[in-house]
């Protein structure tokens, strides 16, 4: 008889454990909140203000307004920080609901997750050195190159190593220190999101000291979209619905036009 209670009552505590962890993200969308991934380390795309706290730019300010159209209060998202490894393990673990922090829209990640409406397209970028003889993929070859673990740059980044004999990347954990292995003399160029790059730029301590080069052409495009954990089709179709009225209307083009005017020169 002990020995049955035993089983029985540590099962109930399983199922109780595993009830709780399941419904945590899920609860913040019944009291009507949102609790969204995004970056912390991209001034413009997606920051945590160091002498504020405040989370600023283009993504979290999407977030706000995809917030205002869901329960009619932007203010109603908490942001959590995700990089772009943790981008689809925090959606599958149930730490948020929404990611929405530069996640390309690949069939791959389509088959871990659930995408909405693309918000934005970029397309494959370099950053490197004003002076460096880098103007396109050809010349990465001896060349390291500086890519942000979990990221579509690093898969595209892999493919074509086999054609840049003498190439090597440089792996980092955040965009940001992409740019700073560039900046140290690490890296001899960072690939991401052209935007990204854009953004990452400006906000450096002499912008001018380095190009963007566009190497779209050589890839497929870079479709942006908000990731929701598999399976929860209802709040695709809500997002999908607030992210058309935002582009069709006109916010989500003034807001990323007001992200960039806010940073760099």
């Amino acid at each position: 008889m002990g020995e049955l209670f035993r089983i029985v009552f540590c099962s109930l505590l399983i199922v109780t454990v595993t009830i709780a962890e399941a419904g945590a993200a899920e609860q913040s969308q019944s009291q009507g909140r949102l609790t969204a991934g995004v970056s912390f380390d991209i001034p413009g795309m997606g920051y945590k203000n160091p002498n504020t706290g405040a989370i600023e730019g283009f993504e979290p300010n999407v977030a706000r307004a995809v917030a205002e159209k869901l329960f009619g209060v932007a203010d109603r998202v908490d942001f959590v920080q995700v990089s772009d490894k943790q981008r689809i393990t925090s959606l599958q673990d149930r730490l948020v609901d929404m990611v929405i922090a530069q996640l390309t829209i690949t069939p791959e990640r389509a088959d871990k997750v659930d995408f909405t409406v693309p918000y934005y397209f970029t397309k494959e970028g370099l950053l490197a050195p004003k002076e460096s003889g880098i103007r396109g993929v050809e010349d990465l070859k001896g060349k390291r190159i500086a890519v942000t673990a979990g990221s579509a740059s690093l898969q595209n980044m892999r493919a074509e190593l086999p054609s840049l004999a003498g190439a090597t990347l440089v792996i980092a954990p955040t965009s940001s220190e992409t740019v700073e292995a560039v900046a140290k003399g690490e890296a001899d160029a960072a690939s991401n999101d052209l935007i990204d790059l854009k953004f990452l730029r400006n906000a450096a301590e002499n912008p001018a000291q380095y190009k963007l080069i566009d190497i779209g052409s050589n890839f497929e495009p870079k479709p942006f979209g908000i990731a929701v954990k598999k399976g929860n089709r209802a709040l695709v179709d809500r997002l999908n619905k607030a992210i058309e009225s935002l582009k069709s209307n006109g916010d989500v083009d003034r807001l990323l036009n007001e992200a960039i005017a806010g940073v760099g020169p």
